[in-house]
């Protein structure tokens, strides 16, 4: 028995030829079609440059071939039973294959992930197993995916979403040498996205009727986050898991000690996930509070079960110690679950917070010194040499706190806190900027243990 791979004679209307399986022996000849189509020169010239899928294709072909020959002389197959076998074809090299070793490796984890579910949803909505690198070089396939995936019900703004990162995947592709040309969306796929024209408004009454309104600790607990989320500088739920606390007296960071006074202390993160630029907030009585109070109410509800998650007692700043990128399904679960939450009580989303803060922001007079620093614009090499520091420190103290002012934070505060004694939790004699001892944080949490009665 012989085994050649071959192209078939005839050609497609698109200038390809299958790649087959030509079989031969005494008074026998097959050849068998392996699904694989190729351009017209391509196999057997060698002065063409093949992409790296398509000669790991070609290899999966070869080994599938020396495997057929194997098991025909091992088990003395018939004919029919080779043919079979070679008609079962390969699985082809996918796009998942191509992600999953290649893409990703420059790649954190939570945007391998994204990345890895976007191959999931083309897939489910095209109704394919595997999604080979020809499959979306056809010109229909991605109007094929959006128009399922809409029939299915998936929003206008996933759809582009999903058909932009796999963009990115395929014309990544072509730069590795996975395929020989680029990948390009159709202009008329994309469909324009609405702007949305209505601005969040936080409305103080409102915040207090949710807060009334509340009837479990995890609603007040969600609240508490939002509050916490908006008055510290407008953060991101990620930026509440990250942000990084600095003590200005020990100088360790320029910008940090240009804006406020020796010995304060004041949170830092990045003002956007990709960005280079970090945004300072100085920790004031009210901003300790209530970070306390949040990180109370989180010992209060995860510390049986998560009690990792949670940072130390002696870090009194920091509310959580885990890594996002390792600790992905945890962090996702978590912050659904008090989206839920809030949104039983107020219609918000905790990523409103910062366009509450930042419009609030733009209510204050200021000069543009302070306001790119406020805003999160002022780089630090931008500030080397400044020399009226003592004035821009006043005039940083003295917006933070008119932002506090304008958005009622002491009231609001005291609100929840009232609120958290009506729901059984009196929280007014248990302090954890107390606590300074492992004895200390022992008596605490048992303090604490009969507020997690039911939950």
């Amino acid at each position: 028995m012989n085994i050649k791979i071959t192209k078939s004679t005839y050609k497609t209307k698109e200038n390809k030829r299958a790649i087959i399986y030509d079989c031969s022996a005494k008074n026998y000849r097959k050849k068998i079609n392996t699904g694989i189509f190729i351009e017209d020169g391509y196999l057997n010239n060698p002065e063409i440059t093949l992409s790296i899928a398509l000669n790991i294709t070609l290899e999966k072909l070869k080994d599938k071939k020396e495997d057929a020959l194997s098991k025909y002389l091992e088990n003395n197959w018939s004919y029919a039973e080779l043919e079979n076998y070679l008609r079962k074809g390969i699985d082809i090299y996918s796009i998942e294959e191509y992600v999953k070793n290649d893409f990703v490796k420059n790649k954190n984890i939570i945007t391998g992930n994204d990345y890895f579910n976007v191959i999931r949803v083309f897939k489910k909505h095209l109704n394919k197993v595997n999604i080979s690198f020809n499959d979306l070089l056809h010109n229909n396939t991605i109007l094929e995916f959006k128009l399922k995936a809409q029939r299915n019900g998936v929003k206008v703004s996933s759809v582009n979403s999903y058909i932009k990162k796999i963009g990115v995947i395929m014309n990544q592709a072509y730069r590795d040498g996975f395929i020989t040309r680029r990948f390009v969306i159709p202009k008329y796929v994309l469909e324009p996205r609405e702007k949305k024209l209505d601005k969040v408004l936080f409305d103080k009454d409102k915040f207090i009727d949710a807060i009334n309104k509340s009837d479990n600790i995890f609603q007040v607990q969600s609240l508490s986050i939002f509050l916490m989320l908006m008055v510290c500088g407008g953060m991101k739920p990620s930026d509440l898991i990250n942000y990084e606390v600095h003590n200005n007296y020990d100088k360790n960071d320029l910008l940090g000690s240009m804006i406020y006074d020796n010995n304060s202390f004041f949170l830092k993160f990045k003002k956007s996930n990709k960005g280079v630029i970090f945004k300072y907030v100085k920790l004031n009585y009210i901003k300790i509070k209530i970070i306390e109070l949040v990180k109370t109410l989180f010992y209060i509800t995860h510390q049986r079960k998560y009690p990792y998650i949670i940072s130390s007692y002696s870090n009194q700043f920091k509310i959580f110690d885990f890594n996002i990128e390792k600790e992905n399904n945890l962090y996702r679960n978590l912050w659904n679950f008090y989206q839920v939450k809030i949104k039983e009580v107020y219609d918000l989303k905790f990523s409103d917070a910062k366009g509450i803060y930042y419009e609030k922001l733009n209510e204050i007079e200021m000069n543009k010194i302070t306001s790119d620093i406020l805003f999160a614009k002022a780089k630090e090499v931008e500030l080397i040499g400044y020399e009226k520091t003592k004035i821009l420190k006043e005039n940083i103290e003295k917006c933070e706190k008119k932002i506090s002012r304008i958005l009622s934070v002491n009231e609001l505060f005291q609100v929840i806190i009232n609120k958290l004694i009506f729901l059984g939790i009196d929280l007014n004699n248990i302090r954890l900027e107390d606590v300074k001892t492992p004895m200390e944080f022992s008596n605490f949490l048992l303090k604490i243990s009969k507020y997690r009665r039911g939950l």
